[in-house]
């Protein structure tokens, strides 16, 4: 089974690891005390007396590709290096990235071994995400168990790189592959597969993970992922910058392009510009099922921004409310390994004070000359800013 780092989830979520990005490129974190780490990127990396913050935390930049290590000293990646400017890429792009680049065994780990011994690479990443998208594109289904995909993983010795008719052909057993999963404990191979539920269509609903796509889109993410290739180095540490080459453009694949309907999408939400780190924040918002699984969870009715009771508004509906996204708008949705997707970072909001709250949005980006907020706290301070504006409006009344 692959190898992860587990329990560590809350440091390999997206908007931390792009804080992290930053700090790596200016400082090496291979040298640095815990205090200088917690000063500067406001994050608490903290370590036993015995351990220092690189011992303790290598694997997960390692895993990321944001740091190899050289002459003793922590070597920051392209990957980290694009990662570290706002705006520039989006998880999405990140994400999907690093799900082709991911190898078992990984470089990242004390496993890797040279590829020239006839030891053979698969990818498990890409196996996991392609059997979902399959799953849809073929079958219709939706909702995968994690311990299928990796009892899928485990009985068909796939590397990742087969095409759709193959990936169906697993299918016909899958009612059985979660049973395989009981020989071992994979957590760490279930968490690597919650990290990658960030990504803007997919949410972690517990042991599940849950696709919004239709057939179509599926079908066609599942026709752009394949594995790197090429002469993979004997070094991990050469290997993973290697792989980080490869994204020194950014992602060389559109993910948005598969949303027909995301153009006038953005103008309804309230964007004017197209930028890819808009359409990130519109596609998790448009994610139905993921509005389904919070609903479901927090039966509201209020708006959170100027208090309306839809109920009592528009007693012949349900609900008239949106969900918004609180974080950065390239950040794709957290989750936490036990919960699943993080559902405090959504807001429950009236259609008008959403597209409102996006108009403020772009005015505030374009009058700081920024493509996307630097982090959580920012994005949370304009949110609320925003709120207050539509309050202080008087036409809500208190």
């Amino acid at each position: 089974m692959w190898k992860w780092d587990q329990g560590r989830m809350q440091y390999f979520q997206y908007d931390i690891l792009r804080i992290m990005a930053g700090f790596v490129v200016e400082y090496d974190l291979r040298n640095c005390e815990p205090a200088v780490i917690r000063e500067i990127t406001g994050l608490d990396f903290s370590a036993p007396a015995t351990h220092s913050p690189w011992r303790n935390y290598s694997r997960i930049f390692k895993l990321c590709l944001l740091v190899s290590e050289q002459n003793d000293a922590a070597i920051p990646t392209d990957v980290a290096r694009i990662l570290s400017r706002s705006g520039a890429v989006t998880c999405d792009e990140y994400i999907h990235f690093l799900i082709e680049a991911t190898t078992d065994p990984s470089p990242a780990l004390s496993d890797w071994t040279e590829t020239g011994s006839g030891v053979r690479t698969r990818s498990p990443l890409c196996f996991s995400l392609k059997y979902l998208l399959a799953k849809v594109a073929g079958l219709g289904e939706h909702i995968t168990p994690i311990n299928e995909i990796i009892g899928a993983y485990m009985d068909s010795g796939f590397t990742g790189d087969e095409n759709d008719e193959d990936f169906l052909g697993l299918m016909h057993k899958r009612g059985a592959y979660a049973a395989l999963t009981k020989k071992i404990e994979p957590r760490q191979a279930r968490e690597s597969i919650k990290f990658i539920s960030q990504i803007s269509y997919l949410h972690n609903a517990g042991s599940d993970i849950v696709v919004s796509l239709s057939k179509e889109d599926a079908h066609d993410i599942f026709q752009s992922i394949y594995p790197i290739s090429g002469i993979r180095e004997p070094d991990g540490n050469l290997e993973i910058q290697r792989l980080a080459h490869f994204f020194r453009d950014g992602s060389e694949h559109d993910f948005f392009e598969y949303r027909g309907t995301m153009l006038s999408d953005e103008i309804e939400s309230g964007f004017h510009e197209g930028s890819k780190v808009k359409k990130t924040h519109i596609i998790i918002e448009r994610n139905t099922k993921l509005r389904g699984f919070y609903f479901e969870r927090s039966p509201v009715a209020i708006c959170n921004s100027c208090n309306m009771d839809t109920r009592k508004k528009y007693p012949w509906m349900h609900r008239v409310l949106d969900l918004h996204h609180i974080l950065p708008l390239s950040s794709g949705t957290r989750v936490d390994s036990k919960k699943g997707t993080m559902l405090e970072d959504l807001m429950p909001i009236c259609p008008t004070c959403h597209r409102a709250i996006h108009g403020f949005y772009d005015n505030y980006l374009r009058e700081s000359n920024k493509k996307d907020f630097t982090d959580e706290g920012e994005a949370k301070a304009v949110y609320g800013l925003a709120k207050q504006k539509i309050v202080g409006g008087g036409c809500y009344a208190r």
